[in-house]
């Protein structure tokens, strides 16, 4: 039994040795053992955003305030439903920040009910979400970049 469970605090700790070494090497760059670091990284946060239904529940969270969005917009209930759909929510995967991105600016995202910041880049195809002491970049979908300049009139 005792030799059971020492095998098992030996894994545990190869475990998170790795996965500190991970995280450590994702926050790093230019060199191909922290890209594949933070591909790793990307990885386990889409499968911890599947595991938890994130895109389910901002879809939901949407979709409840729709009526209100088009009441304090002045748009039709059918414009803002159009908007909801070009956010295409269900595409939006947690990528590797390439590190030639150019940020173009900083969104405080207390008004979204978020303790963090939102960040915006020169090429509309990233944004990076910091909350929490956690930093997680988004692939945004083509069809949902138009809306991106929209995030700065929240606050």
């Amino acid at each position: 039994m005792k030799k059971l469970l020492a095998i098992l605090l030996s894994l545990l700790a190869v475990v998170v040795i790795g996965a500190v070494g991970i995280v450590a090497l994702a926050n790093t760059s230019g060199n191909p053992v922290s890209d594949a670091a933070k591909n790793v990284k990307a990885a386990a946060t889409n499968a911890a955003m599947d595991a938890v239904d994130v895109k389910g529940q901002v879809k939901s969270a949407i979709d409840q305030h729709a009526g209100a969005i088009a009441a304090a917009t002045g748009l039709t209930a059918e414009q803002v439903d159009e908007a909801i759909a070009q956010l295409d929510i269900d595409s939006w995967q947690a990528v590797a920040l390439p590190d030639s991105a150019a940020k173009a600016g900083s969104i405080d995202a207390s008004s979204f009910g978020i303790d963090g910041t939102i960040v915006t880049y020169k090429d509309p195809t990233y944004l990076t979400l910091e909350a929490y002491g956690q930093n997680v970049t988004l692939s945004v979908p083509e069809s949902a970049q138009t809306y991106l300049p929209y995030l700065t009139l929240a606050q």
